[in-house]
Order: C-alpha cells, then sequence, then structure tokens
C-alpha cells in the first residue's frame, strides 16, 4: 500500500512538473512579442509635410537601396512640396523601435542592358530569392513566423538609368504593422 502511495505521488509530481513546464514555454512567447513588438505612434488623418517630419524622424536619412544587410530601417510618408505622396527612409539602430531589418541583398540575373521585365517579373524573382533566406536569418521557417517578408525593389526608372540598379534588399517587418526593437536575426519568432 505504502509503495502505491509513492507511486501516485510521484507521478502527481511529474504530471505537476510536466504542466509548468508546458505553460511556460506560451508565457515565454508572449513576454518575447511584448519586448519585440511595439504599437506605432497614431497616424494623424492627413500625411505630414516633409518640414513636418524633420522634428519626428529617427535614424540617418539614407537611399533605400542602400541599406545593407543586417541594417535596420524606419519608412515615413509625407506630402512633398506638390502635396503628392513621397517617402523618407533612415536608418536607425536596432535597439531603437523600427519599421524592419534588411537580412538579404540581390543583383537581378537580368544581364547589364536587358530591358526592365516589368514589375510583376521583378517582384516574383525578388519573393523566391527572399523567402529562401528568411528561415537561414530568422530561424523559422516563414509560415511559422509572426514576421512578414518585405522587398525594396529597382522601379523601371531605377533598372534604365544610368546606375542601372538591378538590386533587390529582403527585409523582415511585423505583420501586424507593429514596430520592432531589436535585432530578428536567430529570433525564432
Amino acid at each position: 500500500m505504502l509503495a502505491l502511495r509513492r507511486i501516485g505521488l510521484c507521478l502527481a509530481l511529474a504530471l505537476a512538473i510536466a504542466a509548468a513546464g508546458c505553460g511556460g514555454g506560451e508565457s515565454e512567447k508572449s513576454r518575447l512579442e511584448e519586448e519585440v513588438f511595439v504599437e506605432p505612434t497614431a497616424e494623424p488623418d492627413l500625411l505630414p509635410t516633409e518640414e513636418d517630419l524633420r522634428d519626428r524622424f529617427e535614424g540617418t536619412v539614407t537611399d533605400p537601396y542602400d541599406l545593407l544587410v543586417g541594417t535596420c530601417f524606419n519608412q515615413y510618408t509625407y506630402l512633398d512640396r506638390n502635396d503628392l505622396p513621397a517617402q523618407l527612409t533612415t536608418a536607425i539602430g536596432c535597439m531603437r523601435p523600427h519599421n524592419g531589418q534588411v537580412y538579404a541583398v540581390f543583383i537581378h540575373d537580368a544581364p547589364l542592358g536587358a530591358p526592365y521585365p516589368g514589375e510583376e517579373a521583378v517582384n516574383r524573382w525578388g519573393q523566391e530569392q527572399c523567402y529562401e533566406q528568411f528561415e537561414p536569418f530568422v530561424g523559422l521557417v516563414y509560415e511559422k513566423s509572426e514576421l512578414q517578408i518585405g522587398m525594396i525593389t529597382p522601379s523601371r526608372t531605377d533598372w534604365e538609368g544610368e546606375d542601372n540598379r538591378r538590386r533587390i534588399s529582403c527585409f523582415v517587418h511585423s505583420y501586424r504593422g507593429l514596430l520592432i526593437i531589436g535585432t530578428m536575426e536567430d529570433i525564432g519568432l
């Protein structure tokens, strides 16, 4: 009888430890998500002008095509002098809230001088390359991740211009539209 009680006590203790271990994984993931994602500040009803943004943007203004692998960045949309929507990109330290982080850069494989293949073809080629490099960078397959793939691709003007820009930059960002804090390299989220 004493042996049965000991077995029962050991079994109950093992189940309690297992239950505590299982519950800790979800709270750890929730804690991690709270530390990684933050709500962006409310957007105004009207887009700001570039002058309005100068006091509010963080980071160093940069050409989006010049972002390097590992660089975290923000993108701001504003109204230019002609009241047309425009974008401003800033490189920022990864420990500050940011929109995305570049994780791979490719040069399109079309031969130099080849005509612009079209936005759809460039995007399709870029998506294939970015998808392949997502898991090695983030540490989790894309389909299970809290992160989304984004791309900076050349326009027809970039492609056919004197610089012949063929560069495609892959970046990660929150699929829920939240800002990211920290690097996403090997985050497994």
